[in-house]
């Protein structure tokens, strides 16, 4: 892809004052053993190791600036007011609790929270809360101290921005007990019923009817628990710091401040700074340059093949990125005839089905499995299933052959039919009649008037005028018949 209207200088970022960063060292919870530590970007707020961001290293405390930044807000915006007593006070077992609840009410609201997310004292949920300060509430949102290389102009537009939210959006969520007296009201998350008896959140600048549920109070956008209750309401809604702030203001992929400027780069529905839409790995300056977006992360064409060209499974030379490819299933070719071929005799299989097996793709079943391909033709199979049925009426016939002399009567009212005769019956014999009139009171041997014809291993050679003769022998061989006499006349 190309950027374009873009200036070609690039500004210089002012380093900020260097100071102890608490957080240096800290293991990344998402990379584990891979991040040698968290040692913060100039100017990207991220890791330099690992390039994830503060929040996703393990941050032992809230930040003594961030913490002051939090005193600041609650106190720019008016509360209710708070008796003096120990209902606002975080105890030895939270890192928080929400102001104006006794003791035995802040059990009941967070037993309304999930486990994970309740802050208890040197927890997962405690370190859940840190991580979600960090990032619902960026400090570089609403002091130009916090920001790299403002100019005077975007500074003051930064302090307006922040002092017009605190004062028309900002607010302070307060959780209460519903009076048992009261019939309920509607929560304005999930739309269920909140009880009297219950614990609700109210958000005064929603007007003072509307309440959450405690674990319904979440931003419009993340969906993520409101961390200390403190939100910001806008249309109706309630958002976190970092997302209300983005339905403003654009905010840069490249160090998550708020865009003052006039211009700005934008690609793919995200927005830079013009000095900062640059190469994430080498930061060379993408303007008018072409570039590959991975990962919402733009990199210049060198760095991309690089660190994330594919290599070609077959010659095993890396993938450009004005090369063809073929992929499947985690595996890669040139889409070229000499790449993506079969493995065996080297048919071009572009535009073609294919076999894969065990990492090797083949033009057909014979070459997957070493077999000539030449070897056999569509004709194989015909003669192949011609073969098979001569050997399956074969071995019938020579089955009936063997059992000549065996004897062939069984009761045909038990159901026991011998296993050579229900597997391979007669070829051409039809065993069921289309007339279902009841033949109880002919005589046994005969249908409908006309003899049974016997199987052709008792007729011998005899014709089929021999069968009704009286002679004693074929009478005796149709006597061994038993007729099943059902709806179905069947020749036994």
């Amino acid at each position: 892809k190309e950027a374009r209207g873009m200036k070609s200088h690039r500004r210089g970022d002012a380093s900020l004052p260097e100071v102890e960063d608490p957080d240096r060292g800290q293991p990344c919870q998402a990379c584990g053993e891979q991040c040698p530590g968290f040692l913060v970007h100039g100017w990207r707020k991220i890791c330099q190791h690992c390039k994830c961001p503060r929040e996703e290293h393990a941050v032992r405390m809230v930040p003594v600036d961030l913490e002051r930044m939090m005193c600041r807000l609650i106190s720019d915006f008016q509360r209710h007011s708070i008796s003096d007593d120990d209902s606002g006070c975080a105890s030895e077992e939270y890192a928080w609790v929400p102001p104006g609840l006794k003791p035995e009410q802040v059990y009941q609201f967070f037993s309304c929270l999930p486990e994970d997310k309740v802050p208890y004292v040197n927890s997962p949920g405690e370190r859940y809360r840190i991580r979600q300060l960090l990032h619902q509430l960026p400090p570089h949102d609403s002091e130009a101290q916090y920001c790299s290389a403002l100019e005077e102009e975007e500074a003051r537009e930064l302090k307006l921005f922040s002092q017009q939210r605190k004062r028309e959006n900002l607010g302070r969520g307060t959780a209460r007990l519903f009076p048992v007296t009261i019939t309920g009201a509607i929560c304005e998350q999930c739309g269920k019923q909140i009880c009297g008896g219950d614990i609700a959140v109210f958000a005064s600048r929603a007007g003072h009817g509307a309440c959450w549920h405690p674990q319904c109070f979440v931003c419009t956008t993340c969906r993520e628990l409101l961390i200390d209750l403190i939100y910001f309401y806008q249309d109706g809604k309630i958002y976190c710091g970092r997302h209300h702030a983005e339905r403003l203001k654009p905010r840069c992929e490249a160090c998550d401040e708020i865009i003052f400027a006039d211009e700005c780069t934008e690609a793919e529905g995200r927005h830079w700074h013009m000095r900062h839409f640059c190469c994430f790995e080498c930061e060379e300056a993408l303007g008018g340059q072409r570039y590959i977006m991975r990962q919402s992360r733009p990199y210049c064409c060198h760095c991309y093949e690089s660190f994330y060209a594919e290599y070609c499974d077959a010659c095993g030379e890396h993938i450009g990125i004005d090369q063809g490819q073929m992929t499947y299933e985690g595996q890669h070719w040139h889409a070229n005839d000499a790449c993506f071929s079969c493995s065996r005799c080297h048919q071009p299989l572009l535009g073609k089905p294919f076999l894969p097996k065990q990492g090797q793709i083949f033009c057909s079943r014979a070459c997957s499995l070493g077999e000539d391909p030449n070897g056999s033709d569509s004709c194989d199979s015909a003669f192949q299933s011609a073969r098979s049925q001569d050997s399956r009426r074969a071995s019938w016939q020579k089955s009936v052959g063997e059992k000549r002399g065996a004897n062939l009567s069984y009761s045909a009212s038990e159901g026991t039919f011998p296993a050579w005769h229900r597997c391979y019956p007669p070829r051409g014999w039809d065993f069921s009649s289309s007339d279902s009139s009841d033949s109880s009171s002919e005589e046994e041997g005969y249908f409908l008037g006309e003899p049974i014809p016997l199987p052709p291993h008792l007729r011998g050679g005899a014709s089929p005028t021999e069968t009704t003769s009286t002679d004693p022998t074929r009478k005796q061989q149709r006597r061994r018949l038993r007729v099943i006499r059902d709806k179905n006349c069947v020749v036994a």
